[in-house]
């Protein structure tokens, strides 16, 4: 168990540290290190792999596009300096993304429920948690160097 843990950390650094990287495609290594992640939390046999890699690809891309038609249409809004109107725009808005979001998950989980068990279903939500902490604080490291060595 170690052995894997210390190699889904290995993955999981070296898709982070290519963030900064123009070069490289970050977004990948970051969704294969999370895949790793997430298949390991949640114990998949081989058989439900196989189902599952490709729903739960479907699944995500589904909300990078809700949540890329939210962030384009918002992008560049100073939500400091905006009127009255446009504010309340932007908090139905966001509150429509949030509903998009909350209907796709509900749409998934019968999805996944004919892949997963129900204990599996919850693992997964709770290993996406911990991925974005992990994610999270690896580019807040990232960001401040010398300060996130000691935390």
């Amino acid at each position: 168990m170690k052995k894997l843990l210390g190699t889904l950390f290995i993955v999981f650094i070296t898709a982070t540290s290519g963030i900064a990287q123009p070069d490289g495609q970050p977004s990948e290594r970051i969704h294969a290190a999370k895949m790793a992640y997430v298949t390991d939390r949640i114990h998949l046999s081989s058989e439900q792999s196989v189902n599952f890699v490709p729903l739960y690809n479907e699944y995500e891309k589904e909300l990078r596009n809700i949540r890329h038609t939210f962030n384009k249409k918002h992008t560049g809004s100073e939500h400091i300096s905006m009127s009255d109107a446009a504010s309340r725009k932007y908090v139905d808005d966001d509150l429509d993304y949030q509903q998009q979001v909350l209907d796709l998950k509900r749409r998934y989980n019968d999805r996944f429920l004919t892949v997963l068990s129900p204990q599996q279903l919850a693992d997964l939500y709770q290993a996406e948690r911990e991925f974005r902490q992990m994610l999270m604080k690896r580019l807040d490291q990232q960001h401040r160097p010398g300060f996130g060595r000691f935390r």
